[in-house]
C-alpha cells in the first residue's frame, strides 16, 4: 500500500495524528521544556525514534528529532502531499 494511503488511513483513525507532510509548530508542553525553540514553524520529513518525529524547521538547515508530544499541527494547514509528484 502506498505511504499517501496509509498516512490518510490513519489520519481517518486518528484526525490528530502527525503524519508526513504536515506543518507543525512547538506545543505548549514543547516551549516549557525547550523555549528557545519559540514560534518556529517547521514540516514533518520523517520518523525518528517510535515516539519522536523529524522535523524540518524553516530557518534552519538540519532535520531535528523531536518528541511527538513537543508538537502541534498549525491549524487550516493540510499536509504538502502531492507537490514533490511528477505532473505528466
Amino acid at each position: 500500500m502506498p505511504r499517501s494511503m496509509i498516512d490518510e488511513f490513519d489520519r481517518e483513525l486518528d484526525p490528530d495524528r502527525l503524519t508526513y507532510g504536515d506543518r507543525v509548530r512547538m506545543s505548549p508542553l514543547g516551549l516549557e521544556r525547550h523555549p528557545s525553540y519559540g514560534a518556529r514553524e517547521g514540516v514533518i520529513v520523517g520518523m525518528g525514534s517510535p515516539n519522536s518525529m523529524r522535523v524540518k524547521f524553516d530557518d534552519r538547515v538540519t532535520v531535528q528529532a523531536i518528541h511527538r508530544d513537543y508538537l502541534e499541527r498549525v491549524a487550516n494547514t493540510k499536509p504538502e502531499q502531492g507537490r514533490a509528484r511528477r505532473i505528466s
